[in-house]
């Protein structure tokens, strides 16, 4: 499967439903007054299943009033200018590339929070690396102004070394695991399945995932839904009714996972075992989570809302306070890891300027949903991850570093 390619395309699934069109087809155009046509609504993701609710809001004809057309658009820069030239009005990426896109004139603001990293990245090491104190002199794949790259900054960071300590060799997420496996590099910081391929070099072994680094308490490795400023001012009804379907949809995937993972195997053409293999390191954020991560009223973080049935991290790993305020697990975490996103992402020159969380973090969506009551009716907390992985998965390397001991 590719993740990382320069490519647009339109997927199957969003067959117009326009009412009046089919009365006309009918000639039943008497019977009934005039309907208004549905909204044109396109938004891009890529082949990544957390980002993929957006195939239930179409098969299940759930954003009411709205023209749904999910497009994947693989690279960045891509995806990017595809916003800003009106061809999408909104896209799934990480938050630190949203940081990034932003502080380089991109108009767009994060309106939510789609999905976070719960064990799916890995840092996976050769031999004799084991830990921040054997990095000076080394080299790591990552994708520069991605997640992964974003990562390994922090890291650093927390260990007192500075950015260059290890070298950054930018490579797409495949090319990281095969470079690995080659021994051209000394680290691939990368996710599954792509990471899995890594652990088959000699001495190769897990220093850290997502779920034992608790990324998640800050949302250091995370996903969100951002939107054009100029479309999200001009269509605050039609913003408000994609995540209510949005939501809507997480909800109903986690009540159904067995139909929800066909659905959203259909819409990338993957295997229903990639689907889950994904799911098994990704938490899919409610509602409820959203109003936690902006600091609103009505909220629990995902730290302190974990799902029903997910595995836990270490009682004795580390947070990330160290990097903001001393504390862990907050709600209202969005915009201090936005403004530290920024902060790294200038001193390497990945950012452009300096833009203020408020500027690119917009809750006005998700207050709205709360007002609406949609918090508490779409509030399931279950773990899609839970479904039983297909048994070549079933390998007790591909896990190391993402369940504890005993888990």
């Amino acid at each position: 499967m590719t993740w990382k390619r320069e490519v647009s395309m339109k997927l199957k699934g969003g067959l117009k439903r326009h009412a009046a069109a089919l009365a006309v087809a009918m000639g039943l155009t008497g019977l009934a007054g005039p309907v208004a046509a549905a909204t044109d609504v396109s938004v891009a993701i890529i082949s990544f299943s957390p980002y993929a609710p957006w195939y239930i809001v179409q098969e299940k004809d759930l954003a009411k009033d709205i023209d749904l057309d999910v497009r994947i658009i693989e690279g960045i820069a891509a995806k990017n200018a595809a916003l800003q030239s009106g061809t999408i009005q909104c896209m799934n990426n990480t938050l630190d590339s949203i940081v990034s896109a932003k502080s380089n004139g991109v108009p767009m603001q994060v309106v939510a929070f789609s999905n976070m990293s719960y064990g799916l990245d890995k840092m996976t090491a050769r031999k004799g690396i084991n830990g921040p104190e054997d990095f000076k002199g080394t080299s790591y794949g990552a994708d520069l102004g991605f997640l992964n790259h974003m990562w390994m900054l922090l890291t650093l960071e927390r260990a007192g070394l500075s950015y260059d300590a290890a070298d950054l060799v930018v490579l797409l997420p495949q090319e990281s695991a095969a470079a690995f496996l080659q021994g051209a590099i000394d680290i691939d910081v990368n996710y599954l399945p792509f990471a899995a391929q890594s652990l088959k070099r000699e001495g190769a072994h897990v220093l850290k995932s997502s779920l034992t680094d608790r990324t998640w308490e800050r949302g250091l490795i995370g996903d969100v839904i951002a939107c054009h400023e100029g479309w999200l001012n001009d269509n605050p009804t039609v913003a408000k009714e994609l995540l209510r379907a949005w939501f809507e949809a997480v909800d109903w995937w986690k009540e159904n996972p067995e139909e929800g993972n066909r659905i959203v195997a259909e819409g990338l053409g993957w295997d229903e075992g990639d689907v889950r293999l994904n799911q098994h390191g990704a938490v899919q954020l409610n509602l409820k989570q959203n109003l936690g991560a902006f600091g609103l009223e009505g909220g629990e973080a995902l730290c302190k809302n974990l799902p029903e049935g997910a595995p836990k991290a270490p009682a004795d790993s580390q947070g990330w306070g160290s990097l903001f305020n001393g504390e862990d697990c907050v709600n209202g975490y969005a915009g201090p890891t936005w403004d530290l996103f920024n902060k790294v992402y200038s001193k390497v020159d990945v950012a452009g300027s300096i833009i203020p969380a408020e500027e690119g973090l917009n809750s006005d969506v998700v207050a709205a949903l709360r007002d609406d009551g949609v918090h508490e009716a779409y509030s399931s907390n279950k773990w899609i991850g839970r479904l039983e992985l297909p048994e070549k998965y079933q390998v007790e390397e591909l896990w190391q570093g993402i369940y504890p001991a005993g888990e």
